[in-house]
């Protein structure tokens, strides 16, 4: 598996997860593969894959917030902003 089927695998479970007691821990494992391939996309220059994963950790902190997790990872602010501006 490829790290972009690896991250949309994950991304979708946390999407679609209904156990609260499983929910928390899929959306930080996805956020936490999305940064890693946000980075590479960084490096890579792939402007529509990197909108792709910056819209993603969009939704899951939107998700996050719906469910009343913290956003416990203050460097992503940082990171999209760089990705959306690229």
């Amino acid at each position: 598996m490829d790290q972009q089927d690896r991250w949309q695998e994950l991304y979708q479970a946390a999407l679609l997860e209904v156990d609260p007691s499983k929910m928390a821990e899929r959306i930080q494992r996805a956020y936490q593969v999305i940064q890693v391939h946000l980075a590479l996309c960084d490096q890579n220059g792939n402007g529509a894959e990197r909108q792709a994963l910056a819209d993603a950790l969009a939704n899951l902190r939107v998700l996050q917030r719906e469910i009343g997790l913290p956003l416990n990872n203050p460097s992503h602010n940082e990171r999209e902003s760089s990705a959306s501006n690229g």
